[in-house]
């Protein structure tokens, strides 16, 4: 099925900041599996976080780029191509992105980060992808959940999408030129089954043997490939995982902060702590 970016329901925010230099949404998107979108691509430099849902990403005819779960795409473009979004799975797909134009982030950034972006993404139009890391979840899950009110929010996400841009082009071009380790595609499936059955038990998971164990591998194994696949070990997903949806749980209003600690799996003197130490501020204040 194809459809128009117009017809996709949405609970999100679009603007256009700094005289049409910076486009922003921020928010949540439904879609459906097999759902397609295609079109030109705008020409600049995009920066996306995808928190939640599947979606293969193509340009023109190369190979599909998936994106799947936490996810950080930048996409630069200095020509014209096609792009062509299709929908993985029925949900929710919840991100943060936004596009500069070239002339904006070497004005704003400098010609040489506008210039290693573009080397980066190679050729004149490409995609760089790698695992979305907890500060950069964060952010994104800032801009998407919004907490302030209509009249400031054009100031408050112009804001985070300045400070997120930055985080991602500075982890992109802090990179060594070296070809990420990859997964052969058996241990890959058990890696995502076992993150699978962590993200369906958040408030009383698993331990390490037993997930091991389920998923057909060692604990040993399964600790290797799953830093080598989502970039953190077992524990450090599974605790980010849960502060993310208790913060999501407090921020919409679904549930107080004694009953999100208790549906992530947390007392909540231990959950306030983490939650303070992880995005900086006590979770009773997003209320």
């Amino acid at each position: 099925m194809q459809a128009d970016s117009s017809s996709i329901q949405k609970s999100a925010t679009s603007l256009e900041l700094f005289s049409r230099n910076l486009s922003l949404s921020a928010g949540t998107f439904l879609i459906q599996e097999g759902e397609r979108i295609v079109g030109p691509m705008r020409p600049g430099l995009k920066v996306a976080v995808m928190l939640e849902g599947r979606q293969a990403l193509e340009l023109d005819n190369r190979p599909a780029v998936l994106l799947d779960g936490p996810t950080v795409l930048v996409a630069a473009n200095g020509g014209e191509h096609t792009q062509q979004r299709t929908g993985l799975a029925d949900g929710a797909l919840r991100c943060a992105l936004m596009q500069f134009d070239f002339d904006f982030v070497a004005r704003e950034f400098g010609a040489d980060v506008a210039r290693a972006a573009r080397l980066a993404c190679s050729d004149d139009a490409g995609f760089w992808v790698r695992p979305a890391d907890a500060p950069i979840r964060s952010l994104a899950l800032q801009m998407a959940e919004c907490p302030v009110g209509e009249a400031l929010r054009p100031l408050y996400l112009a804001g985070k999408a300045l400070e997120l841009g930055a985080l991602v082009l500075d982890r992109m071009l802090g990179e060594r030129p070296v070809r990420p380790a990859r997964l052969n595609p058996r241990l890959r499936e058990q890696i995502h089954a076992a993150r699978d059955r962590l993200l369906e038990t958040l408030q009383e998971p698993p331990g390490l043997a037993e997930l091991a164990r389920e998923c057909g591998l060692n604990p040993t194994k399964l600790t290797s490939a799953f830093r080598t696949e989502f970039g953190a070990s077992v524990f450090e997903y599974l605790q980010e995982q849960r502060l993310q949806q208790a913060y999501a749980l407090i921020a919409s209003g679904e549930a107080s902060v004694a009953v999100a600690a208790f549906q992530v799996g947390y007392s909540p003197a231990h959950f306030s702590g983490l939650f303070r130490k992880r995005f900086g501020v006590a979770p009773s204040s997003l209320r």
